[in-house]
């Protein structure tokens, strides 16, 4: 059979070139083993001073057998080790070392748009007939460094919930620095790196990733057009699995068009295409919907909010995208970088801290804030906002909202959640990154990621202290409603 689909999924953040980083791909083509398709985003930077770090996309593939194409479910389509290139000098194709996928960035250092370039990628295995997929998430390189965890606050008169269960330096009040050293040995016991022996319940080996080696990190929080493009390349029956509160009778994926699937803080996704549930089984085709108005993945339809994830669903996007969660200790490093820590400090670095949005046309690509105040953060206004809102291309670190390396939003949009807490043992957890490919049941198919237990960081919405970077108050909550969501992560 000679049917070949060419698909491809765009993650377009935002559309104001002045606003953000306006990612674009282009609809691939395919010869032989290779995939073409052009890349362009704006706002790159690669900075050999201060963070010493740069932006990238990370691509990866998705294919289907087409001889069944309702059937067969979309799979991981794994890379050649050799093959890759990129049109020009100004960008570098960095192979993944499982061949999962390439990170594209700047081959030297600059800053700037990056204009339309052509990516040529070759399969580890002939394409023939099968349907393609290509997606891509922005990234931000975090290096290779020692950093502190824990801010030093010692009294919850600070405006502090559960200050005893902040990091530090074993016993003392002081933060800890982890150094090269302790990731050598790994950090051992919780009474290492917390007062209230609030960590893990076995100590923390080599193995575990405490953040001094460098990663990837999500450049945003997961937004609803991503889910969307996740939720359309699984099975009916993956899809059915993957239902709100994991009900079955919620939203199967037979409902009608228009039919609300996901729905809090602003954003809302829905099926936009019924599937077929009888004889040869159909997927559901599903569409972000913010504006209600019934005209599907419009410019105003909310595909830049973040969107609020039960924990194995959050879990499943991970795996598919091959990324992996990232650990308690990792999402501090990512924030403060190498800076010495500000006591009740936010992910921007001071305790400035605004809930005053007052934003100009909400939902849309082109959403942006009225008042650009320090510290802008959605903290009790039940909203969520475009992904990067704040960031201009003039705005500086605290107006911006950004990390110590240009992270987005991992205080003041949805809850971080990460590898850690306490009274349990995460001791096993590992870089080891997703595979790329799901259950039947559209789980992750990493065991052990079930097995783990996870923290809640950088709350917003519903109170101000949970949001301080290093506020270790708010346990694990596998809800919807609560704004809980997060990114993902990757080793090399």
């Amino acid at each position: 059979m000679k049917n070949q689909f060419i698909l491809v999924v765009v993650f377009i953040f935002m559309t104001s070139t002045s606003f953000a980083n306006n990612l674009v791909m282009g609809t691939p083509t395919v010869s032989g083993s290779t995939v073409s398709f052009t890349i362009k985003w704006d706002n790159s930077w690669y900075v050999t001073t201060g963070p010493s770090n740069w932006d990238a996309v990370w691509v990866f593939i998705k294919r289907q057998n087409c001889d069944q194409p309702n059937q067969n479910p979309w799979i991981h389509a794994n890379l050649a080790a050799n093959g890759h290139s990129v049109s020009g000098s100004q960008l570098q194709v960095d192979l993944a070392s499982d061949n999962k996928g390439v990170f594209i960035r700047r081959s030297s250092a600059g800053l700037g748009n990056i204009t339309q370039v052509t990516v040529t990628l070759t399969l580890a295995a002939a394409i023939n007939s099968d349907n393609i997929g290509v997606y891509g998430i922005e990234m931000v390189n975090v290096p290779e460094g020692q950093f502190y965890i824990g801010d030093g606050v010692t009294s919850s008169a600070n405006g502090r919930n559960g200050w005893e269960s902040t990091f530090s330096d074993g016993n003392t009040t002081n933060p800890k620095l982890i150094t090269q050293a302790i990731d050598n040995a790994g950090i051992g016991p919780n009474s290492a790196y917390v007062r209230n022996g609030n960590g893990s319940t076995i100590s923390l080996p080599n193995t575990f990733p405490l953040g001094f080696k460098r990663f990837y990190c999500m450049k945003y929080e997961i937004s609803t057009a991503q889910y969307v493009g996740f939720l359309n390349t699984l099975t009916y029956n993956q899809q059915l699995h993957r239902q709100q509160n994991n009900d079955w009778n919620i939203t199967p994926p037979t409902s009608n068009s228009g039919t609300s699937f996901m729905e809090n803080w602003g954003y809302k996704i829905v099926i936009k295409t019924p599937g077929i549930s009888t004889t040869s089984l159909t997927p559901a085709v599903y569409a972000c919907d913010a504006n209600a108005n019934g005209v599907f993945d419009e410019d105003c339809d909310g595909l830049s909010f973040p969107v609020s994830l039960g924990l194995d669903h959050w879990l499943a996007y991970l795996d598919w995208s091959a990324l992996r969660p990232m650990t308690e200790f990792e999402y501090e490093k990512a924030c403060r970088g190498p800076l010495q820590p500000v006591q009740n400090e936010f992910a921007w670095g001071t305790t400035d801290l605004s809930n005053d949005y007052n934003e100009l046309n909400w939902k849309c690509n082109n959403e942006i804030p009225q008042n650009f105040r320090l510290g802008l953060s959605n903290y009790v206004t039940g909203r969520v906002h475009r992904a990067g809102m704040e960031a201009t291309a003039t705005s500086d670190r605290v107006h911006a909202g950004a990390t110590y390396y240009g992270i987005l939003n991992m205080t003041g949009g949805m809850i971080e959640r990460c590898v850690g807490g306490g009274g349990y043992d995460y001791s096993t957890f590992t870089t080891a990154n997703g595979d790329g490919d799901l259950t039947s049941f559209g789980n992750t198919d990493m065991t052990v990621w079930n097995a783990m237990s996870f923290f809640n960081r950088g709350a917003s919405l519903q109170r101000s202290e949970s949001s301080k970077l290093s506020e270790r108050w708010w346990g694990n909550d596998n809800s919807y409603g609560n704004a809980i969501s997060g990114r993902g992560v990757r080793s090399y």
